[in-house]
């Protein structure tokens, strides 16, 4: 017997490591592990497993997430950015530079307790592959990994 699970597709663009652009979709659950609500995207690339089913016009790749530099595309909702975390969390802006020179600018939730509230301590202390930073045009995954400098601008 052949069982399908219904999921969800996200439009999505990957930057790869190398530079590469990929635009496609990924898939969500309709139902996260760990807490109430449906899976996002962030769930996805900070999830354990390694790689990331990506369904393209030309079609379907599978690829690490280590290779990602960021993942872009994302409306606030989708980053699991809900109003809850943000009224309960204080943000900062930055300038994030990656490895090879991209530079993405926006604002980080700070989910840390109020006697280590700086950006420095959060970032110490960040333990997922992939950051959310919000900006102007939507949310912005970043590897972790990738980051060369951080600059904050608050």
């Amino acid at each position: 017997m052949l069982y399908r699970i219904e999921k969800e597709r996200l439009s999505v663009s990957l930057t790869l490591a190398g530079g590469l652009r990929v635009d496609g979709h990924i898939f969500v659950q309709p139902q996260a592990y760990g807490y109430n609500g449906h899976e996002h995207a962030i769930d996805v690339f900070n999830g354990a497993d390694p790689f990331v089913a990506l369904q393209t016009e030309n079609g379907v790749l599978f690829v690490a997430k280590d290779s990602v530099a960021d993942v872009f595309g994302l409306a606030d909702e989708e980053a699991a950015l809900d109003e809850m975390r943000r009224a309960s969390a204080r943000s900062a802006a930055l300038e994030v530079t990656l490895v090879g020179g991209t530079v993405h600018t926006g604002t980080v939730l700070l989910e840390m307790p109020t006697d280590r509230p700086r950006l420095l301590d959060f970032l110490n202390r960040y333990e997922e592959r992939f950051l959310a930073i919000s900006e102007e045009q939507g949310v912005r995954l970043v590897n972790t990994s990738m980051i060369e400098r951080v600059r904050p601008l608050d």
